[in-house]
């Protein structure tokens, strides 16, 4: 299975978990962007040395601001996004953080 397919997979499981954000229609979208900007992190990020936690808060705000029509409304909503970003690093990069779960998914 390649990374993509990984990611809608993890997409699929976050959304039949209850987070309301990877509907069907927006798994394509949201992988899109979530490859595009976890790809440009060393690029954008002036983090010396980024753990992971990083690279996903990073990942949790950039879907934010494309998938939001005003991101600064989003408030508590943003732990969504957090899930998201979570499941998409797990799936991309499964032994980084082996044996951590994204939150949603305990």
């Amino acid at each position: 299975m390649d990374d993509y397919a990984r990611v809608i997979a993890a997409f699929e499981r976050l959304h039949a978990a209850g987070c309301p954000l990877p509907t069907a229609e927006q798994r394509e979208r949201i992988a899109k962007v979530a490859f595009r900007r976890w790809r440009s992190f060393d690029r954008r990020s002036r983090v010396r040395r980024p753990a992971r936690a990083d690279r996903i808060r990073d990942l949790a705000h950039g879907l934010v601001d494309a998938l939001e029509a005003e991101p600064r409304l989003v408030g508590p909503l943003v732990r969504d996004y957090e899930c998201l970003a979570e499941a998409f690093a797990a799936a991309v990069d499964p032994t980084a953080d082996e044996g951590e779960t994204p939150s949603a998914l305990r």
